[in-house]
């Protein structure tokens, strides 16, 4: 059976007056207690509470960090080791000279630039760095080794520098020989020719001369051969500026090894000339177990090409 509502609600008040009424009959809320009263009561507390021993101190040493902080000073050497240098806008086409003013940084600041490059993906940009590795810094030979490899990976996958022939600097490779085979000189010569053009990004245009000399009689199995670089004045009145020439040996027998000489003679007459002429790194002595093609393409940069056209004397 339900108790209907409007009988539940005066029952549940009248219960609630009548317990609180019988409750607290023999109490005086108005009245402070005795002092008597008081220490009854301390009394009463201080035997029911419970039985808790006090906490033990803790030990502070026990909450430190055992590692201790050393301050990291913002410009100390390990911040040093850890900066790149300036990238520049990579949002502008680099210069060909791009990063030589860094060169002073040394080899391994601008390798860790390179490989930085390397890493977002500004591959001719970071083939310009490796390349100032070679040129601008003084890297010992682990560090030249490494730069050379990573011109080589790039340069192949890379298109030229300079796309516009029409742009290009002329230069002409010339050789001086005692030949009954002229058009052997001729070839080799062409191929050379072909091959620094194309490490020089197209940048200079080679052309050839051959000049034969007459015989006298005289069989030698190996003859000496002459060769030089000139290009034209850069102005009208002016004369034509050329480097001395270097001479080596060859023997007529094997003209498949003279397009092999001719270039290791084009990189000592380069290493000579651009270490009296000019601010670049030495290019170092012809390395064991290097293809004289190899000096050409990789070893020579290719802004060490434009400015060994630039520095010959007229």
């Amino acid at each position: 059976m339900r108790v209907p509502i409007y009988f539940t609600i005066p029952a549940v008040i009248l219960v609630t007056a009548i317990v609180w009424l019988v409750g607290a009959r023999d109490k005086e809320f108005m009245k402070p207690p005795t002092p008597e009263r008081l220490v009854e009561i301390s009394e009463e507390w201080e035997n029911s509470r419970p039985n808790i021993a006090p906490p033990k101190p803790i030990n502070a040493a026990l909450l430190a960090d055992p590692t201790p902080i050393v301050p990291k000073s913002p410009e100390g050497p390990q911040d040093k080791k850890d900066e790149i240098l300036p990238t520049g806008d990579l949002n502008l086409s680099p210069a060909l000279s791009e990063y030589g003013t860094h060169g002073d940084q040394g080899a391994e600041a601008m390798i860790k630039l390179a490989t930085f490059l390397e890493t977002r993906a500004e591959f001719q940009r970071a083939l310009l760095a490796w390349e100032r590795v070679i040129d601008t810094t003084n890297p010992n030979e682990d560090q030249r080794k490494q730069a050379i490899t990573a011109i080589q990976r790039l340069r192949d996958a890379m298109p030229p520098w300079n796309p516009d022939p029409t742009a290009d600097i002329t230069l002409t490779l010339h050789a001086g020989a005692t030949l009954q085979d002229k058009k052997m000189l001729e070839d080799a010569l062409q191929t050379v020719a072909t091959l620094i053009s194309q490490a020089s990004g197209n940048v200079i245009k080679v052309e050839t001369k051959a000049s034969i000399g007459k015989s006298r009689g005289i069989k030698t199995p190996r003859i000496p051969i002459a060769i030089w670089f000139s290009r034209p004045s850069s102005t009208a009145e002016g004369t034509t500026a050329e480097t001395p020439p270097i001479s080596f040996m060859a023997d007529p027998k094997q003209p498949e090894v003279l397009a092999n000489q001719i270039e290791a003679g084009v990189y000592a007459l380069l290493r000579t000339h651009l270490a009296a002429e000019t601010s670049f790194s030495p290019l170092p002595e012809y390395p064991s177990g290097v293809q004289p093609e190899e000096l050409i393409k990789y070893y020579i940069t290719r802004l060490m090409w434009r400015e060994f056209v630039r520095s010959m004397k007229e």
